[in-house]
């Protein structure tokens, strides 16, 4: 019970401060989201702390935060796109910096510092064409209506999937990398986020409904996959939380696992289909 109530609090006082955050300005949003990127990165590599492998932690946290703030400036319209190319030269820098470290693995010091960066600081990166959609301000307004909504979706699957499993789970998703998870709950949680996106649309009427669907459908599978994709990292390093800065919750990874799978996959599909 006591854990139940830590938790609870700790999610009521995490959305309260993103929500603040997201909603006062599209800089203050920033803020919340490079913290959210640097935190992440900090507990990706420091998974590896009890191996040989000792991914390029400078390095990780240089492009991330350059990619980010990079990404935010084209999506707002302050630089042109052609400008992202200027942080190509960065991975070469991992793999040349690492002649100078002296690992024992430096193979795979530059694949997982390179993983880390495509697993995590792209994905937030791209959240910013969520913040600044075409779809909605043809001027590159802050708009963060987008972003809402697929938290809500990703809030109302997990949610839903979580009642269903527990009522009537009986055929175990994925059993041999997250035990609890349920067909039955992954249908049910479905089949509730796609009745939500009726809702949405109508909060969000520049996307039409059959859009909405597939969004949220398209929501489902990634975020599936992406908090699969952690559990399946955490059976490999034998831990139970990426970290313990949320309490009840377990680190930045835990919390936002789902995320990093759904919005580069939702912003690929407005690009390409909607916008």
């Amino acid at each position: 019970m006591k854990k139940l109530i830590t938790r609870t609090i700790t999610g009521i006082v995490l959305v309260l401060v993103m929500l603040t955050a997201i909603f006062v300005s599209s800089y203050s949003y920033a803020i919340l989201f490079l913290i959210i990127l640097i935190a992440s990165i900090h507990e990706f590599t420091n998974l590896f702390k009890e191996s040989e492998v000792r991914p390029n932690s400078y390095f990780s946290y240089l492009v991330s935060i350059c990619l980010f703030i990079v990404t935010f400036l084209i999506a707002k319209g302050i630089v042109e796109v052609r400008y992202f190319l200027a942080l190509l030269p960065f991975f070469l820098m991992i793999m040349a910096a690492e002649l100078y470290r002296k690992q024992n693995k430096p193979v795979e010091n530059i694949a997982v510092t390179i993983f880390g960066i495509i697993y995590l600081a792209i994905p937030v990166s791209l959240i910013n064409f969520l913040v600044f959609p075409e779809i909605l301000s043809s001027t590159n307004a802050y708009t963060p209506k987008l972003l809402i909504a697929l938290f809500s979706l990703i809030w109302i699957y997990d949610s839903g999937a979580y009642l269903v499993g527990v009522s009537i789970g009986k055929h175990r998703l994925f059993e041999r990398i997250s035990p609890k998870k349920s067909w039955e709950g992954a249908i049910g949680g479905t089949l509730i986020a796609i009745t939500a996106s009726y809702f949405i649309s109508s909060v969000i009427p520049e996307i039409n409904l059959i859009h909405w669907i597939a969004i949220s459908v398209l929501t489902v599978v990634s975020s599936t996959f992406g908090d699969l994709t952690e559990s399946m990292f955490k059976r490999y390093f034998g831990i139970k939380d990426s970290a313990n800065v949320l309490p009840g919750h377990g680190g930045l990874l835990d919390r936002f696992d789902s995320l990093f799978f759904a919005a580069p996959m939702v912003v690929i599909y407005l690009k390409l289909f909607v916008e």
